[in-house]
């Protein structure tokens, strides 16, 4: 079994539906607070973990991360804090469950298909936007909005935590990104996704691509990067856009995106991120057609 990881704190109605659709056909565990301890209720799909229930040497690897955090972000502190912290939970929910492998889904991502029946190649697997960074040195992303984990992960992970914002044996690794945003003054900066880059980038871990094309079932699928974007396994310009979002068709229950050499590639995931959350409210999965007024909101009220 191969679970699907959320860590959420509040009850929103994106979150409440990416419980719901994630926990079709994978077991769900939620680590979260008060606010969305119900999401558990009447569905044994899913398991829910407070926040507060961790203890020992969880929660001494937690506080030093957030006795040296630094932000070198122009995101919120506690925000930022927030998504590093995912990865010490993670590490400790393998252990307590002893599962090897989760799968972890950003609250406003949702997977369609039992990952138990998708062939992985690797036993690490995240999007990694390789053709941006040749043309930008300093887009240093690795994405974990749908990822295969493990312990490994997860300890090596802190481990480059601790070597940047603690004993700083290798904050060099992230200062030239850091004075690039200073410099030019531009947005955003160094979050879990810069160490995510590093990680694969310096050769301390092997990733496989979630971008990439995988087979199942004899249909060639791929997991995304977000909805927003065109960006895929052929670079920035893979996929079809329409009302700014990827190009949708839906057969036999099933949702695809459309490449840009007209090949349907069958979805395993959709990212709905930022302002399409809110098309995410809409999406009854059990029920997919063209006819569905799912179909009729994602065309008409896409964010502009």
């Amino acid at each position: 079994m191969i679970p699907i990881y959320i860590f959420h704190l509040g009850n929103q109605p994106y979150f409440q539906k990416c419980v719901e659709i994630n926990s079709k056909y994978n077991h769900v565990y939620v680590i979260g607070d008060d606010s969305n301890a119900s999401c558990s209720k009447n569905n044994p799909s899913v398991t829910h973990i407070h926040i507060h229930s961790f203890t020992g040497d969880a929660v001494k690897e937690i506080n030093r991360m957030i006795m040296c955090f630094e932000n070198y972000s122009t995101s919120r502190d506690l925000y930022e804090l927030n998504c590093f912290l995912r990865m010490f939970y993670l590490k400790e929910l393998i252990k307590r469950t002893n599962i090897p492998t989760f799968f972890h889904v950003d609250s406003d991502c949702v997977v369609f298909e039992s990952l138990e029946n998708i062939p992985f190649t690797s036993s690490i697997q995240y999007s990694l936007q390789k053709f941006y960074q040749v043309k930008n040195p300093f887009h240093m992303v690795g994405c974990i909005h749908n990822a295969l984990l493990n312990l490994d992960f997860c300890n090596k992970f802190i481990q480059l935590c601790f070597d940047i914002y603690e004993n700083k044996s290798k904050k060099h690794l992230i200062m030239p990104k850091v004075s690039w945003h200073k410099s030019y003054n531009i947005s955003g900066g160094i979050c879990d996704m810069t160490l995510y880059y590093l990680l694969q980038s310096e050769k301390i871990i092997e990733v496989s691509d979630t971008n990439h094309i995988i087979v199942v079932n004899g249909e060639e699928c791929t997991f995304d990067h977000q909805i927003s974007g065109s960006y895929g396994y052929l670079g920035e310009n893979t996929y079809k856009m329409k009302n700014k979002i990827k190009q949708i068709e839906i057969r036999n229950n099933k949702i695809y995106f459309v490449n840009n050499e007209n090949k349907f590639i069958r979805a395993l995931s959709i990212h709905f991120q930022g302002s399409n959350k809110k098309l995410m409210e809409n999406l009854d999965f059990h029920n997919l057609s063209k006819e569905t007024n799912w179909m009729m909101n994602f065309s008409n009220k896409t964010p502009s």
